[in-house]
């Protein structure tokens, strides 16, 4: 789990890490905090991050233009503004964030925040394990942006390479059953928080890779990125 603290406050920045540190060590063992304290957005430009705590009101730079550029990365993060300006909770929306953590309720904020945040990992966060080249292998399911079946083999394409291994497209989605993978084609599913648009009958993903939506699923796939949508 890649975490960034991006805020020009030095100090505030270490009491958060403390704060994220104490519940996110629990979840995960491979828990990195990075802080970024100046030249914000050039730090955490398409950098791996799981997760990032963005202030709104930063030196020469604001947090939601940050967060909106975020939305058109490849591995999109969960972006939690924490600001001591609360009216801008409302602006903040067009990011579409996680959570809105207020500076000056930062503990009764974080807690309930942390509750939501479990709750989501329980549901998104959630391992694959599956035999490659003769060994188990764990990938989040969140990772997975396309799905092929190809010659009775299942190749998940993710954000870390590619992995084939031997099952059918119907056998891989009744394993999987997360709600945000969904089947375009007879031969592709994809994972709709990878996508950046769909335009007639064209899914356009955020590393430029399109696919055809067959008729038969186009209903489902549209219901199904919509719903998503609100969900955001």
């Amino acid at each position: 789990m890649n975490v960034a603290i991006v805020d020009d406050d030095i100090i505030f920045s270490r009491t958060l890490e403390k704060l994220i540190e104490s519940f996110l060590s629990n979840i995960f063992n491979d828990l990195k905090i990075e802080l970024i304290n100046d030249n914000f957005y050039n730090h955490i430009k398409n950098k791996p991050y799981d997760l990032i705590f963005l202030d709104i009101d930063l030196k020469n730079s604001n947090g939601i233009n940050i967060g909106k550029n975020t939305l058109l990365w490849e591995n999109q993060p969960i972006i939690i503004f924490v600001s001591a300006r609360n009216e801008l909770v409302f602006s903040s929306l067009s990011v579409r964030p996680f959570y809105f953590v207020r500076k000056s309720n930062l503990k009764n904020d974080l807690t309930t925040m942390f509750v939501l945040l479990k709750k989501y990992f329980n549901e998104e966060m959630s391992f694959f394990t599956f035999e490659f080249h003769g060994r188990l292998t764990n990938i989040y399911v969140k990772d997975i942006y396309i799905i092929e079946s190809k010659s009775h083999n299942i190749i998940l394409k993710t954000k870390k390479g590619e992995y084939i291994y031997r099952a059918s497209m119907k056998n891989i989605l009744e394993t999987l059953g997360v709600k945000n993978i969904v089947q375009i084609q007879k031969a592709y599913a994809v994972n709709i928080d990878y996508i950046k648009e769909i335009n007639k009958s064209v899914v356009y993903l955020k590393n430029n890779e399109q696919y055809n939506i067959g008729r038969k699923y186009k209903k489902n796939v549209i219901q199904k990125y919509k719903e998503r949508l609100l969900k955001w």
